[in-house]
């Protein structure tokens, strides 16, 4: 194709205090097998220099003060130049042919097209983590846990590896700056109304996560919150709904709580033993489990705290790029 019939994509990436991933992130960016129009990075006023790092690439930044991803999205689409918005974010790694295998999967009646995510990271409890996360019962076999799938037609796809025609998006009404997160879920329900979502398992993008076992317990009290806030009532939001009912079976009987909850336990612990085996490492057989817990609990608890207490977003502001 000549270049002058090239489409015009802008690969947009909110970014706050990733300096150590941005420049990896950045590099597989440019290196694309089909070239990026423009590269916007949004910064959420980084203090260790992330948006330096970033302007050794010829990309557009602009500063921005933010509390979550999706208000920085917006003003990447706000700004952006080309018909088709490409976003990931600055700890993942696209394959090189990541925007091609993305701009191949529109078709009439697709509004939006996304791909895998693969976790990586060193350390025992980032190994754990991935592997439970990329089970039904961690994540449902979503895309965010690092599931592969066939070709197909979804109800969501991930903020850090998506694509969607600009005049879509602006049609729907834009990523929400009000949200403190899942602005990608909430905006790909708006735009199930006038089209398909796609996903295609050759636009895969490697999410360097290197998360500890703190850091996810804070992170999934954060996602139970936002699956909240976001008002998208789907399958994720069962498990929560459905914690404070197990609770009321003890006014039924005292035997049945504590009867789900050891079948729960047998389940998490097959896992575990699985993965032992599967990965010749015994630890997994207590990690595995344990990551299941937290997670469920944490994911759990977020959800019902942002009943009680929602959060309050500051308003989004932005400025002219660097």
């Amino acid at each position: 194709m000549a270049a002058d019939r090239l489409p015009r994509i802008s690969v947009i990436i909110p970014v706050k205090n990733m300096a150590g991933k941005i420049e990896a992130c950045l590099k597989a960016v440019f290196a694309q097998s089909l070239p990026p129009y423009e590269v916007i990075v949004v910064d959420g006023r980084s203090t260790d220099g992330t948006a330096e790092r970033a302007q050794k690439f010829p990309v557009k930044v602009f500063e921005q003060d933010y509390g979550a991803a999706g208000a920085a999205r917006q003003i990447g689409v706000e700004h952006a130049e080309g018909e088709y918005l490409a976003f990931t974010d600055g700890d993942c790694i696209p394959g090189r042919d990541w925007l091609k295998n993305l701009l191949a999967g529109f078709g009439e009646g697709i509004v939006g097209v996304g791909g895998g995510i693969q976790n990586i990271g060193k350390g025992l409890w980032t190994k754990s983590i991935n592997l439970a996360f990329a089970t039904l019962l961690g994540s449902g076999r979503s895309v965010q846990g690092g599931a592969a799938f066939s070709d197909r037609f979804v109800r969501s796809i991930s903020g850090c590896n998506s694509m969607y025609r600009k005049e879509d998006i602006l049609r729907a009404g834009g990523f929400d700056p009000n949200l403190s997160g899942a602005d990608e879920t909430e905006l790909n329900s708006r735009l199930l109304k006038s089209g398909k979502l796609r996903y295609v398992g050759d636009a895969a993008v490697l999410h360097d996560h290197s998360r500890g076992l703190k850091e996810f317990a804070r992170n999934m009290c954060r996602y139970g919150g936002w699956r909240k806030e976001c008002g998208v009532w789907d399958w994720p939001v069962l498990p929560p709904l459905l914690a404070p009912l197990l609770l009321l079976t003890m006014l039924a009987s005292r035997w049945i709580l504590p009867a789900i909850i050891g079948f729960y336990l047998v389940i998490v612990g097959l896992h575990g033993l699985y993965f032992a085996i599967k990965e010749r490492d015994l630890r997994y057989l207590f990690t595995v489990p344990s990551v299941y817990i937290i997670e469920h609990l944490c994911y759990t608890a977020g959800f019902w705290k942002e009943v009680f207490r929602p959060r309050k977003m500051p308003q989004a502001t932005g400025e002219k790029p660097q």
